[in-house]
């Protein structure tokens, strides 16, 4: 059976340092690698759990290449040297990730469609597979996935969630706009026993902070979406503002937007 959660985590804070409001219904993504990185998560986890926020963690690097060998497959000995330092606490992480703030765990970046290789090309789902129940042997039962749409994690072993992303402005072929897309992706999610993140980009949109919310919130109100989120590239390659700086928006309109979000994920 597909697990469940009775509510949606938004990521309405992002953990920068200890910059967190306390909400039922706050969660956060956040990368961690190296031993400082797995030191970082250490104290981040405990403080998670005490403001009651959800967490997906990225652990180690997230280029399929620090991974892959000359052939294109992935090197599992690879795998486990570069997520060492979070296997060495592994006693620490366990209760606080079984029991605890995390959500789940996100392992490599697109492996669908890795940059830097040919198009069309795939890390091997049985291949990722291993590296999953790499993870799963050290640090227990817990949610692991890679950004990519459901049709890959589908034949990924011991994968447990799917992503869908997207982009105000690049209209995704054969569908009439973006919630359709995350309708359907969320939907085939679930009919292979996924559970489903979507998210927008916050700072590629071409959009006003209005607009942008509230699609948001549009995103939020889907009930076969489990886990909502935003995603931005540094600030400086884009000019359009952060996620965070349009939740600082003092629009009244916007702000209504963002007041309303919390109510349309709960479940």
């Amino acid at each position: 059976m597909r697990s469940t959660v009775t509510q949606n985590a938004i990521s309405v804070r992002f953990l920068c340092g200890h910059a967190v409001t306390r909400s039922e219904d706050a969660a956060a993504v956040r990368a961690y690698r190296g031993q400082r990185g797995a030191d970082l998560l250490l104290g981040d986890l405990p403080f998670a759990r005490d403001q009651g926020v959800r967490l997906i963690v990225r652990l180690g690097g997230v280029s399929p290449a620090d991974y892959l060998d000359e052939e294109a497959c992935l090197v599992l000995d690879r795998v486990h040297l570069e997520l060492a330092p979070f296997f060495a606490l592994a006693d620490e992480f366990r209760p606080l990730i079984v029991d605890g703030p995390v959500w789940g765990i996100r392992f490599l970046d697109e492996p669908h469609d890795p940059a830097g290789y040919p198009r069309g090309f795939a890390v091997d789902p049985l291949e990722l597979g291993e590296a999953y129940a790499l993870i799963l042997k050290h640090l227990g039962p817990v949610r692991v996935a890679s950004t990519a749409p459901p049709r890959y994690p589908a034949q990924v072993p011991g994968a447990g969630l799917a992503f869908g992303q997207c982009i105000h402005g690049q209209p995704f072929d054969a569908y009439e706009d973006a919630t359709a897309f995350r309708r359907e992706q969320s939907q085939l999610a679930h009919d292979h026993e996924l559970l489903c993140i979507a998210s927008l980009n916050a700072n590629t949109n071409p959009v006003d902070n209005l607009t942008f919310f509230r699609s948001y919130r549009v995103m939020c109100a889907l009930s076969a979406v489990d886990f909502v989120t935003a995603w931005q590239w540094p600030q400086g390659h884009h000019p359009e503002a952060s996620f965070a700086a349009g939740l600082a928006d003092p629009g009244p309109a916007v702000q209504a937007e963002v007041a309303a979000l919390p109510a349309v994920c709960t479940r």
